[in-house]
């Protein structure tokens, strides 16, 4: 529990320093907020990058009055060194009004009338991490108006320099998700030993993720050359939805021994499943929302942490059924010296306890610290390498769980004692202290 806490805390912390420097050609409508600033985008422009922005029918009240816009405005920041969106998130939060404390390289961008246009290139020397932000001084004032922003680097791209190569780098992972399908299918077809139900399910799985990480570089491909990815995003989201939900199952479900070790779920098993499934596709969903949100709405950052934490709970939760089933093994394997077999078991389930501790502290923290250390233009690498990690984390658990009659986990046996034992287990399983 203490693991679980620590895990939890920290990747609090992190998910609010990864923020994501996001393509856009966008709008956001703001109604009647009273923030006195906000992080509306950023973006990471290459040399020759440009961008547009228009803001229309702004209204300015304070107490239900309306009131002549004055000191406020839009706040062009670039941003220097790696922890891009820990410094935009300091500038937000600083003291004082941001157009009166305006840095060396800052464009201010002043609010008097409905309607105001920003148009700006990106020199030579210019390229890097720019931050889109909106300050109000008038305390105590509420604002409403429509920001719509064109974000663009350089031959018409409308996705961040860093960015660029992602439709490849996911295609590449989309391909090799589909080999691994196509052998464990193959492994599946021409296998002698007897096929569990899990096993299926994993296939079925490594399908998910091959095709929705195919539409992920769509999507960017998409975004990349017209600024608008919905269509492929939306299949994008389903797919990434049903993934996400099946991967929680298959690691619950392999962590309980169910269909190989026992046909059944035991009741505290059951009451895992039925609480952290649930939690995660409500975890999902939000994300999907969050992740179509502009980054100025009201909330976003807030909501944002706190699926993130949510998030890491349902990961760490996944946890327990592993733990019980390593406890019943071992008590199983001490009631019995001679069974050689429980053993194995013992052996592989802690394997796999690791294996999975791995890859969530991988990809829930390390690939949000990676992220957060990189230049902007290099923020691809942190994609790349949560691909990778997944591919390594599949390929490992399906040799772990292929179906071999040499697999110590799968193995049949014929022995008395070994049999007894594993009886033994199975009624602990099912009516646990």
């Amino acid at each position: 529990l203490d693991m679980v806490s620590s895990w939890a805390l920290i990747a609090l912390a992190v998910a609010a320093t990864a923020g994501q420097a996001r393509a856009r050609a966008s709008t956001l409508t703001v109604q009647s907020d009273d923030r006195s600033a906000f992080l509306v985008e950023p973006f990471c422009f290459g040399q020759g990058g440009s961008m547009n922005i228009q803001i229309s029918d702004f209204r300015m009240t304070r107490d239900g009055k309306r009131l002549t816009p004055s000191n406020v405005g839009l706040l062009i920041r670039k941003t220097e060194g790696p922890a891009y969106s820990v410094s935009s998130m300091m500038d937000v939060n600083e003291a004082g009004c941001m157009l009166n404390t305006k840095k060396p390289n800052d464009v201010i961008i002043p609010i008097a009338g409905p309607n105001t246009t920003y148009t700006h290139q990106i020199a030579a020397n210019g390229k890097g991490l720019y931050s889109i932000l909106y300050s109000n001084c008038n305390y105590g004032s509420k604002a409403s108006f429509q920001i719509h922003y064109v974000l663009m680097n350089k031959d018409g791209i409308f996705i961040s320099e860093g960015e660029v190569p992602l439709p490849l780098v996911y295609a590449g992972a989309s391909l090799l998700f589909l080999f691994a399908f196509v052998y464990w299918v193959y492994m599946l077809r021409t296998s002698s030993s007897p096929i569990h139900k899990i096993q299926y399910l994993m296939g079925l799985l490594c399908f998910f993720k091959a095709a929705s990480v195919g539409f992920e570089a769509f999507r960017y491909q998409s975004l990349k050359s017209f600024g608008d990815g919905y269509a492929w995003a939306t299949l994008f989201h389903i797919l990434t939805f049903v993934k996400g939900t099946m991967l929680f199952a298959v690691i619950l479900l392999i962590g309980t021994g169910w269909s190989i070790m026992k046909p059944f779920l035991a009741d505290r098993e059951k009451r895992i499943i039925l609480i952290v499934l649930p939690m995660q596709v409500l975890v999902n969903v939000a994300m999907v929302v969050v992740d179509e949100t502009p980054p100025g709405t009201a909330g976003w950052m807030t909501w944002r942490d706190i699926l993130h934490f949510f998030d890491v709970v349902c990961c760490c939760a996944i946890l327990f059924p592993i733990v019980w089933s390593i406890k019943h093994l071992r008590d199983a394997a001490e009631a019995d010296g001679k069974a050689k077999r429980i053993l194995a078991k013992l052996k592989m389930f802690r394997e796999f306890y690791v294996l999975v501790v791995c890859y969530i502290y991988f990809s829930r923290i390390i690939i949000y610290l990676v992220k957060a250390t990189l230049p902007c233009e290099l923020s691809w690498v942190a994609s790349a390498i949560s691909e990778t990690a997944s591919l390594i984390f599949y390929m490992l658990v399906g040799y772990k769980f292929r179906p071999d009659f040499d697999n110590p986990y799968l193995m049949v046996h014929n022995e008395d004692d070994e049999s007894s034992v594993e009886l033994q287990l199975q009624e602990e399983l099912e009516n646990p202290i």
